[in-house]
C-alpha cells in the first residue's frame, strides 16, 4: 500500500520539481465530487474531485471528520441532529442567502485554497474557506464545485492515476455520488 505522500503525489512532485509556486485565479472548470479515499494514517483522506468535461482529478488531503461529512452528504444520510455543515447551510438560508458555488481557486505551499460564493439578495459574498468544508457545504446546498484551471494544471492527476489508486489491494472503493432526485439532507 502506498504512503499518504505517495498518493498525494502531484503536489509533492510539483514542489520537488520547483513547480511549487502558488497557483490561483484564472478560468474555472466545473468539478464533480466522486468521493473520499482514506489514507493509511487513518487520520486523513483524499477528497476526489474530477473535472466534468476532462480527464483531470484533484485530490486534496482532508481530515477524517470532513471526509465523514462529505461521505454522509454523498450517501444522502441525514443525521438525527444538524452537523456543522448542515447548520451553516441553514444559517445562510435563514439569513436570506444561498450558496451559489464553491471555487477551489488557489494552491499555496501544497495547500489548496477555496472560496464559497454566497448570494444574499443583491449582495454577493466571497468567503475564504478550506476546500473540505466548502465541498461539504456545497453538497448540502446542491451548489456546483469549480476549480481554477491553473490549480488543475498544477496539481491534477489523470483519471488513469485515480483508477490505479482505486484498484490498489485493500483500498476501499471511492463512492460515487447519489443519483439526482434522491432525498435531500
Amino acid at each position: 500500500m502506498r504512503s499518504a505522500a505517495a498518493v498525494a503525489g502531484p503536489l509533492l512532485v510539483a514542489a520537488a520539481l520547483g513547480r511549487g509556486a502558488p497557483a490561483s485565479g484564472g478560468e474555472m472548470v466545473e468539478m464533480e465530487v466522486l468521493g473520499v479515499l482514506p489514507l493509511e494514517d487513518g487520520q486523513s483522506s483524499l477528497l476526489v474531485l474530477a473535472q466534468k468535461d476532462g480527464q483531470a482529478v484533484l485530490t486534496p488531503v482532508i481530515g477524517r471528520p470532513e471526509a465523514n461529512a462529505i461521505e454522509m452528504a454523498l450517501r444522502q444520510v441525514a443525521p438525527p441532529r444538524p452537523m456543522t455543515h448542515d447548520l451553516l447551510e441553514k444559517v445562510i438560508g435563514q439569513l436570506g442567502g444561498t450558496v451559489e458555488r464553491v471555487e477551489i481557486d488557489g494552491l499555496r505551499d501544497s495547500t489548496f485554497l477555496a472560496t464559497v460564493r454566497v448570494k444574499q439578495g443583491r449582495r454577493a459574498h466571497a468567503i475564504d474557506a478550506r476546500p473540505s468544508d466548502s465541498v461539504a457545504l456545497a453538497l448540502r446546498a446542491r451548489a456546483p464545485v469549480f476549480a481554477s484551471r491553473r490549480v488543475v494544471e498544477a496539481a491534477g492527476l489523470s483519471r488513469s492515476d485515480l483508477d490505479r489508486l482505486r484498484r490498489e489491494p485493500g483500498r476501499p472503493p471511492i463512492r460515487e455520488p447519489a443519483p439526482e432526485g434522491t432525498r435531500r439532507l
